[in-house]
């Protein structure tokens, strides 16, 4: 099979990173695992990926860098991931520190942030503060104006790359409105700002992530990032990018959860047989596939909206932030189940990664914004959405450009991407879907759909969001995730591999989120046979691959997967 274009660099970084289960390896989780241990980063880890060339991708073509895809890009992130999730965490932070640098920054700002990701630096979004929470609006740190330009106080905290950033992008009050200023961290007085601690955390314990305070710190008026109290919808606008691309960290710790629970279950002997022939265990591991599987259709799409349908992604970047770690932490969850006791040794099959990748994934579901906030922002566009003659609003999207993998998604042009904060006028993902019928499965979701319009029609909003439109807004959620598996089967199942590309992979996915609904399907369970899809979980990780429904080659020869011994040694070959 041919790899569609926005795949082969991830496919080239696998190579660079090897084989993380042999101690060996470029990137080996034995290492990692010693890092974490001691709540350090992985930094000669980051100095592989950079080697490889993973800056570029967080620069725009424009400015001398290779983004132009974010598919490609949230494939990458899942790469990173595969192997820890912090690696992930510290690209993303300075990819959304220059998002509104590439998109509203000077020429000046753009070649700072330009030069200093190429060096292989990092940059922090400085947003949240202890007080304000996800609150934006109650944001306490202040940009005064001066004669010279601003000046900063307060504090941030639990930023990302906050100590080795060295540039940031800052939110402070300015006046009665919320601006961005980016500041150059080298050029600030030494006097008058500080780091904080670092803060210690159940999961990503490698991670920077630490705190700045401001001291009447003074910066120049051209740190000031597009117009005037404009900050807070540049940062809406940029935050639709960063929950799409913090689902690719989500799958990637359920990749390797995955991986490597399939490859204990092939290995360990239990009962005089395979761990993996055991009925209990194979339900596990049929569940762990189905919700990863499921949680990619909804990633890659939202990935590829973000250049087909933006004025779209402020809910279906949403809707994926909600559902793919939800998803992902459930096939964690599974996956840890199959180790059983030995998940609870801090040792063991791949060094005791499968425990980090749990405690790693559990994060991803409340980085930028927790599911409540996700669900009151679904909540609200669907508010527009379900409005009476919201489908003249506009020209439909076609779905094989919006699910096709072989078909590229445009490139980004950061320039001219404009605050996306009109209300969302369409939603073609769950508004314009047909069958396969399933045995009568497609008209429980259809049935859902029509119903749920109504009930969204008949909310009264006079006082904010009313407390059944996140019931709403949750069951939105399920259903377009059962249309989004239904266009990336239709769409790609030339592309997937035999198991999986018979409709009924898609009948299992659609039972589980009929089952989420409260609806039974209409007759006995006719999904993928629980053999087939767990012979095809282990012959995937057997050929070194890792689960997905884009059949990727395996690591070039000489870098093939072998599942490191019970005790994290030396890889069996």
């Amino acid at each position: 099979m041919v790899t569609p274009a926005a795949y082969r660099s991830s496919v080239a970084l696998e190579a660079t990173l090897g084989n993380p289960f042999d101690p060996a390896a470029p990137v080996p989780y034995r290492s990692l695992i010693a890092r974490d241990e001691r709540e350090q980063r992985p930094d000669e880890a980051f100095e592989v990926a950079h080697q490889w060339g993973i800056s570029r991708h967080l620069t725009p073509t424009g400015e001398g860098g290779r983004l132009t895809c974010f598919e490609e890009l949230l494939s990458l992130l899942r790469v990173l991931a595969r192997r820890d999730p912090v690696l992930a965490v510290g690209h993303g932070a300075s990819l959304f520190a220059g998002l509104p640098v590439w998109m509203w920054g000077t020429a000046a700002q753009r070649a700072l942030v330009a030069e200093r990701l190429a060096a292989g630096e990092f940059g922090a979004i400085a947003i949240s503060e202890d007080r304000a929470g996800s609150d934006l609006l109650a944001t306490e740190t202040t940009a005064t104006p001066t004669r010279a330009g601003f000046r900063l106080d307060g504090e941030k905290r639990l930023i990302s790359n906050a100590t080795r950033g060295t540039f940031c992008t800052v939110l402070a009050r300015s006046g009665p409105c919320l601006g961005l200023f980016l500041l150059d961290k080298r050029a600030l007085p030494a006097d008058r700002f500080r780091h904080l601690p670092k803060v210690p955390t159940l999961g990503l314990r490698g991670n920077d992530l630490s705190g700045i305070a401001f001291d009447r710190c003074e910066i120049p008026v051209s740190a000031r990032l597009g117009g005037a109290g404009r900050g807070l919808e540049m940062l809406l606008t940029a935050s639709s990018y960063v929950r799409v691309l913090a689902c690719g960290i989500a799958l990637g710790a359920a990749d390797g959860a995955l991986r490597i629970a399939a490859d204990w279950a092939r290995e360990r002997r239990l009962y005089g047989q395979n761990l993996l022939a055991l009925p209990p265990v194979r339900e596990r591991l049929s569940a762990a596939c189905l919700d990863l599987l499921t949680a990619e259709c909804v990633a890659v799409s939202a990935a590829r909206a973000l250049t087909l349908g933006a004025d779209r992604s402020r809910l279906w970047s949403s809707v994926a932030k909600y559902m793919v770690p939800l998803l992902c932490e459930r096939t964690v969850r599974n996956a840890a189940r199959v180790l059983s006791a030995r998940f609870f040794l801090r040792e063991g099959p791949a060094s005791g990664m499968l425990q980090k990748f749990a405690r790693d994934s559990a994060v991803m579901g409340i980085l930028d914004g927790t599911s409540m906030v996700q669900l009151n922002l679904i909540a609200s566009a669907l508010r527009s959405v379900a409005a009476p003659h919201a489908q003249d609003r506009g020209p439909d999207l076609d779905p094989t450009s919006l699910f096709s993998l072989t078909t590229p998604a445009p490139p980004w042009r950061p320039r001219h991407t404009g605050l996306q904060l009109r209300p969302v006028a369409r939603d073609e993902i769950t508004q314009a879907w047909d069958g396969p019928r399933l045995a009568g499965r497609f008209a429980l979701f259809d049935a859902e759909r029509t119903g749920l319009t109504r009930r969204i029609q008949a909310l009264t909003w006079t006082h904010g969001t009313p407390r059944t439109a996140y019931a709403l807004a949750r069951r939105h959620c399920l259903l377009h995730t059962a249309a989004a598996c239904r266009h990336t089967w239709v769409h790609n199942r030339r592309l997937l591999d035999p198991e999986l590309a018979t409709p009924q992979w898609l009948a299992a996915c659609w039972d589980r989120l009929l089952a989420e609904l409260g609806l039974g399907p209409p007759e006995p369970a006719a999904g993928l046979p629980e053999d087939d899809l767990v012979d095809w979980l282990s012959r995937v990780c057997s050929e070194g691959r890792w689960p997905s429904l884009l059949s990727l080659p395996p690591p070039s020869k000489g870098q093939h997967h072998g599942q490191a011994n019970r005790r994290g040694g030396a890889a069996v070959q």
